[in-house]
């Protein structure tokens, strides 16, 4: 099935808004609790974590995983 050209118009801007990443989605699984507990106390995100903030802003299922994982957190906190 041949895609639509709003369907290519999409895909298109996704590739022109996808930053270079160094980080795959192996690497940032690796560096997440990290991150989001470094986020999570307000903690400034180091250079070696940009990395895994970079890949979240590109990958939806890094995005999931992290949003799984900052609700689990949030919610140890409140016991």
């Amino acid at each position: 099935m041949p895609l639509s050209k709003d369907q290519i118009t999409t895909l298109l801007n996704l590739v022109f808004q996808t930053e270079p990443d160094a980080s795959d989605c192996d690497q940032c699984f690796r560096d997440l609790s990290v991150f989001a507990e470094a986020e999570l106390a307000g903690f400034e995100i180091t250079e070696a974590l940009q990395a895994v903030e970079t890949h979240l802003r590109q990958c939806p299922c890094c995005q999931d995983e992290y949003g799984s994982l900052r609700d689990a957190l949030h919610a140890m906190n409140e016991v």
